[in-house]
């Protein structure tokens, strides 16, 4: 019988399934084709299979769950990922979008520059505020990150970009 990862891809299953031991740790069989369904979109079904493949066997369901995580951190969160979401104390917000990906749903992104009241920012971040025509912006200053951006200006303008293949002139 195959496994639900195998199901979900509408791929042949045998006693040397890649994904089978992938999906162990997810209790509901329904969750696991919702998973395996997920990870396949994001990543692409045959760069999933190669991934979890050039791993060895007995670390492929870490692999399987960090990829989940890395792909839920990245739909909720496009520019810093998971990463972003653990240092600046919003680990939360990826869990919700695991259990949403697990519980058949689509997770959304996050709005950009919103950060929870009661969330810690990491020193890496500097949160910068600034009064902008009497409203509050919030944004994060993303120069300490190469980001590329030098220049952030008032009044709508667009950043200014860093040339990093030319010398300075």
């Amino acid at each position: 019988m195959s496994c639900n990862g195998c199901r979900v891809l509408r791929r042949g299953c045998s006693e040397q399934c890649i994904l089978r031991p992938c999906l162990e740790w997810i209790e509901n069989p329904q969750a696991q084709g919702n998973a395996t369904l997920f990870l396949s979109k994001f990543f692409g079904r045959s760069d999933l299979m190669s991934f979890i493949s050039a791993a060895p066997e007995n670390k492929r369901p870490a692999l399987f769950q960090s990829l989940l995580f890395e792909a839920c951190g990245r739909t909720v969160n496009p520019v810093n990922g998971a990463v972003g979401l653990l240092s600046t104390g919003n680990w939360h917000i990826c869990q919700e979008a695991v259990d949403t990906v697990l519980a058949g749903g689509v997770p959304q992104p996050i709005s950009v520059g919103v950060i929870p009241q009661n969330a810690a920012v990491s020193s890496k971040y500097n949160q910068v505020m600034h009064e902008a025509n009497g409203v509050v912006d919030c944004m994060v200053e993303t120069a300490s990150l190469g980001s590329g951006i030098s220049e952030v200006s008032k009044g709508g303008k667009e950043p200014k970009l860093l040339n990093l293949f030319l010398p300075n002139q």
